[in-house]
Formats: C-alpha cells, structure tokens, sequence
C-alpha cells in the first residue's frame, strides 16, 4: 500500500495535471501498465524503474514480456508442429520468444545479483520479495537451487505477470466504464468524500467504500483481466456436468462469455450494474468463486500465499468473512 500510494502521489497524479494542462491525448492503458509495473518491481526488487514518466520511456523488460504474452496468445491456436518448425527456422512469434526469454533471464540474473550483493553487504534498505526467498534457508528448500537461480527468476517473472497487466486492465475498463456511467462516478465521490480522511488512510476506511469495490467487481465480470483461461487434465475426469474429460486433453474456458451469461448472472448479465454486488444490508455481497473468478479459482488461488502466511488466511476467515467451502475447494 505504501509503495502504491507514494506512486501514486508522487508521479501518476503530477503525469495527470500535466497532461490535462498540455491537452495531450494520452493511451489510458499504457499508463496504467506502466504504474502497475513499476510497483510490482519496487514491490519485488526495491528498485524503481520509472517506466512512467513525462517521457514515457522504452523498457527492454517490459518489451521482452510483451512479446512473450503475444507469442503465448499464438500457442493457444497454432499447431504444436507448426510452432517447432518456427522456432526450428527462427522466424515468427517463436523467434520472438526466444529473443525475449534471453533478454528476461539477463534483466533477472542482474537484479537477483543486485539484491544478493546488498544482502551480504547490509545495504539493503527495504523487505521486498526478492530479499525474502534469498533469506530463506536452502538446506530446507531444495527448489532454492544458488546455482542457476531458476526459482528467484521464476518468482520474479510470475509477480511480474501477475502485477502488471491483470491491474492495468482492470484499471483501464474500470475508468473507461466510469467515463460512460457518470452516474456511478458520482456515487463512488459521495462514498468517498463521506468515508475517507482528507490526511492519511488505512484498510479500515477502505472497507467502507462498498460501492466502489462493487464497481471494480462489476468491471471485472464484464472485462476479466484474464478473458480465457486454458488447463490440461493429468487423468480422465467426469465433469459435475457429466461431460467427461479424456488425460491430457486441453479445456478452454472464456470467462469473458461467461460474464455475460443470462444463465449465470441472470436477464441483467449485459447490463453494468454495480448494485448487483451490493446486498440489502448495504455490504458487499458475496458470491461463489466458482461463479465470479475473473483471476482464478480452486487450489492455485491462494496456493503461494497460503503456504507462506497460514496465519494471515486463518484471520482472514474472521476480518473478511471468507466463505470456508469456497476456499476448501
């Protein structure tokens, strides 16, 4: 929260004034994702890369996961023998990839060295999550491999992923839907000019901005950060539905249809309501996450976290009244 809130006071609102006052036309999301990961890399490293700025400069990181994720999209519909004969050759969005996965595994060799030097000199000025899994002791962890480093690279590249994008599209649609309901911009104001503090800010006056958590819900089943999702059967399962699942076939969900499902979310599933998330005692209503997992769902949804902080998700279950079948699953 700290390093988002210093971001943001520090650089997004002044890059805004200053936006506004020049009249510039400016690409909503390209500022969104570049805050996202800017914060997501202080949030890992410490080290800030200003990528947003007046100037707006070029990242050869941020380049290298951008031709990652485009090449990802091309595996999802091209033939296994057509993406090895690419790679085969060098050309195409395969190309690309290997291009970038060297340019990934040199930018985080050199930040991982950066912080282990700190470490061992006792320079290093802040927790981050690099520092945490450097600390951690590798007779008792035997993926925390010092020699090759593959699982610091791996951590690093997946908060990365997780940070940026998911974020900056949420923020994008979440602002672009606002510009077309100024109804409901004018609700979120009243909530916040009533609920929070003009000086400081803590999670207790957040919980109180119920309709603008329902907005953000709402803006996330209407426009997933993730609008499809692929996963591949280790064995043959039968579906609750009764579709049965052969091992190693691959299943396709797109949560972006499934967000306007009459079926799931009722007659109303095309309109943009964020009432729908708020329940008749005026909190925030909860729904199943089977139902609403615009991220994730099952084990891998909080599989990290939950076997770093059992403590943090056991109050959790009292402070945010999390549903316990739900989080079983």
């Amino acid at each position: 929260m700290s390093i988002t809130t210093r971001k943001l006071n520090d650089v997004l609102l002044p890059l805004f004034n200053h936006l506004s006052e020049a009249g510039t036309v400016v690409d909503l999301q390209d500022v969104f994702r570049r805050f996202t990961f800017d914060t997501t890399l202080v949030t890992i490293t410490g080290s800030d890369p200003r990528s947003l700025s007046i100037e707006m400069r070029e990242n050869e990181f941020v380049k290298a996961l951008d031709d990652v994720a485009e090449a990802n999209v091309y595996r999802h519909f091209t033939l296994r023998f057509m993406r090895n004969l690419q790679k085969w050759i060098g050309f195409g969005p395969e190309k690309k990839m290997v291009e970038a996965d060297a340019t990934i595994d040199r930018v985080c060799a050199k930040y991982i060295s950066v912080k282990r030097d700190e470490i061992q000199q006792g320079t290093s000025r802040r927790e981050d999550v690099l520092t945490f899994f450097i600390k951690l002791d590798t007779t008792k962890y035997e993926l925390l491999n010092p020699i090759d480093d593959k699982f610091l690279r791996d951590v690093f590249v997946g908060f990365i992923v997780a940070g940026r994008d998911t974020m900056a599209s949420a923020l994008t649609w979440f602002f672009w839907l606002l510009s077309e309901n100024p109804q409901v911009t004018t609700i979120i104001r009243e909530e916040i000019n009533k609920n929070l503090p003009r000086t400081g800010c803590n999670q207790e006056n957040l919980d109180k901005l119920v309709y603008l958590h329902a907005t953000l819900y709402e803006t996330m089943r209407l426009y997933p950060p993730a609008p499809f999702q692929r996963k591949t059967s280790i064995k043959p399962y039968m579906l609750p539905s009764g579709h049965k699942v052969d091992a190693n076939s691959t299943v396709i969900f797109f949560l972006y249809a499934m967000g306007r499902m009459r079926a799931i979310w009722g007659e109303d599933a095309l309109e943009f309501k964020p009432e729908r998330w708020v329940s008749e005692t005026g909190g925030l209503k909860h729904e199943p996450s089977y139902k609403f997992f615009s991220i994730n769902a099952g084990p891998r949804t909080h599989s990290l976290f939950w076997a770093m902080h059992r403590e943090d998700f056991d109050l959790g279950y009292q402070r945010e009244d999390m549903h316990r079948e739900d989080f079983d699953a």
